[in-house]
């Protein structure tokens, strides 16, 4: 068992690493600022929100749902530009919130392997 010294530092980067997240870091961005790996920090994170009472937990995705609506409105006002390529961009940006807002609810699943 880790000295009560290393255990109260654990908390305090689990602790850390949920203040970054719930403020719209992406976990690379929690990884560069606590100077872990992006696996460390998803780990933390994963610990971090493991721990959680239900209730922030809700808020939580509550937040992240907003954050989502607003990333979505952006590329879907970016699905009428008049360059091909930004349309193009903006509805694999679309598939991508939708897919993360899928994770999110908890019905995302991951698609069959394509036979090469």
């Amino acid at each position: 068992m880790p000295p009560t010294g290393a255990r109260a530092a654990h908390r305090e980067r689990v602790a850390a690493a949920l203040d970054l997240h719930a403020r719209g870091r992406s976990v690379r961005d929690v990884a560069a600022e606590l100077d872990v790996t992006p696996d460390r920090a998803a780990k933390l994170l994963g610990e971090g929100i493991a721990g959680m009472p239900a209730q922030q937990l809700d808020e939580l995705r509550a937040t992240s749902e907003l954050r989502l609506d607003q990333v979505a409105r952006v590329y879907g006002d970016l699905l009428d530009d008049t360059d091909p390529k930004v349309r193009a961009q903006a509805a694999n940006g679309l598939l991508t919130v939708e897919r993360d807002r899928a994770r999110l609810l908890g019905t995302w699943q991951k698609p069959p392997r394509e036979d090469d």
